[in-house]
């Protein structure tokens, strides 16, 4: 019987560690303009393109997808934070993360169904009046 719990135990944390990884996206907004790579403390985050005091251009546009049960909404984040200074933005306007997190999707999920989604997407920009924040946050 103690046996049978290890054996349950380490498929459940298998299981968990699989499904938590984060999908994620990019959409060059203009192939043509290419920046170097930032770090992710160089990029700030704003809840919409109001929050965004100065001109800005447009880099990429970054979704990502995680399974909700395993995924929190930081991670979620901090992915899409990571690809934005991937393409070299400063900046990124992120839209909420929307979960698809009802009792019987949980289960579904628990069960292998995938039915329990969590998504969010965001703009990364380049901001030039922000490029000395970015840098002393990069180390650079």
């Amino acid at each position: 019987m103690k046996n049978l719990a290890y054996r349950t135990v380490a498929i459940g944390f298998l299981l968990g560690s699989i499904a938590c990884g984060v999908k994620s996206t990019t959409t060059d907004m203009n192939p043509r303009v290419s920046r170097n790579p930032t770090c992710e403390n160089g990029v700030a985050l704003f809840d919409g393109r109001a929050d965004v005091n100065s001109n800005y251009q447009e880099l990429a546009w970054i979704e990502v997808e995680g399974n909700s049960v395993w995924t929190t909404d930081n991670q979620m984040r901090d992915k899409m934070k990571k690809r934005a200074a991937e393409v070299g933005a400063n900046g990124l306007i992120a839209n909420p993360v929307q979960q698809n997190k009802v009792g019987v999707n949980v289960i579904g999920e628990a069960v292998g169904a995938r039915t329990a989604t969590a998504r969010a997407s965001g703009l990364a920009i380049w901001i030039p009046a922000d490029a000395a924040r970015s840098r002393l946050a990069c180390g650079r």
